[in-house]
């Protein structure tokens, strides 16, 4: 429904609960984007802590849970992030909790950092959007190049458009969802449902996110090659229409923030009901 709809997936995963082994989690990490009906855009990696008052600490006390060690969460959370797409961003990995209110468990607060020392040590690498981003780095138009990752969820087509440098940096993207049609209807009952509630997104294909990474200028500055200010969002945008038309679909569809809305508008788009929707073929 949420993917219907145009919104991202952000989910929260918990290694170390109750039961749970480094095995099993690694295995359950794995079905995050196995199963077509997860693959999330974002995720939060969150062990689990041991808090007083909690039926969890109450186990623990009893010497029916034993949380993970920092040489068994280590390489847990390096193997995990190793296997992550480059279309999911992590945001966190590890649950902002005073580590004098962490009565068991790890309270290493820079896991991610000992997590990517490991893979470093070992040669391999994290390729999630945040390890990739150029950030503050300049990027001149010549260094970037057009990558796209293509795979299907359950009720959609998704390409992730990315203008990334040679050496995989990451200046901006663009999350395109195709509804999958069976004909002229949609292929999933959940993408029904949307198109009856909001008839202005019925056949349209979905912009589900855009982003540009770099520094922002004030207003008159000129450009010294941040990724900010290289038009990269608006051609993205432009790939994106370009693609839904060759898909077959009439028009594309965003969620605009009231901020956003003129750069939406300066694209092509008009306001709806709910959201902004361009035309695709002329």
């Amino acid at each position: 429904l949420l993917r219907a709809a145009g919104f991202k997936l952000h989910l929260h995963w918990m290694p170390n609960l109750l039961g749970a082994t480094p095995e099993s989690d690694r295995a359950d990490f794995a079905r995050l984007w196995s199963d077509p009906a997860v693959r999330p855009d974002e995720l939060k990696i969150y062990p689990c802590s041991i808090i007083e008052g909690t039926e969890l600490y109450d186990l623990w006390r009893a010497g029916q849970f034993r949380p993970y060690t920092d040489e068994e969460l280590v390489p847990l959370v390096a193997d995990c992030k190793a296997t992550v797409p480059r279309y999911c961003r992590i945001n966190r990995v590890f649950r902002d909790i005073p580590a004098d209110d962490i009565v068991a468990g790890s309270k290493k607060s820079n896991l991610r950092q000992l997590a990517l020392a490991r893979l470093a040590e070992e040669c391999r690498r994290c390729d999630c959007i945040r390890c990739r981003e150029v950030r503050g780095a300049r990027v001149a138009w010549e260094d970037v190049r057009l990558a796209v990752e293509e795979y299907d969820t359950d009720a959609t087509r998704e390409q992730f458009l990315a203008y990334e440098t040679a050496e995989g940096g990451l200046a901006g993207f663009l999350r395109l969802s195709f509804p999958r049609m069976d004909g002229d209807a949609p292929a999933r009952p959940e993408t029904a449902l949307v198109w009856e509630a909001i008839p202005e997104l019925a056949g349209a294909a979905l912009i589900r996110e855009v982003h540009v990474y770099g520094p922002a200028l004030g207003i008159g500055a000129d450009s010294a090659g941040e990724a900010q200010h290289l038009g990269l969002g608006r051609r993205l945008i432009a790939e994106a229409r370009a693609r839904a038309a060759a898909a077959g679909f009439e028009r594309l569809a965003v969620i605009s923030a009231i901020g956003t809305r003129r750069y939406y508008e300066a694209q092509g788009f008009e306001r709806g009901e709910l959201y902004m929707v361009t035309h695709c073929q002329r």
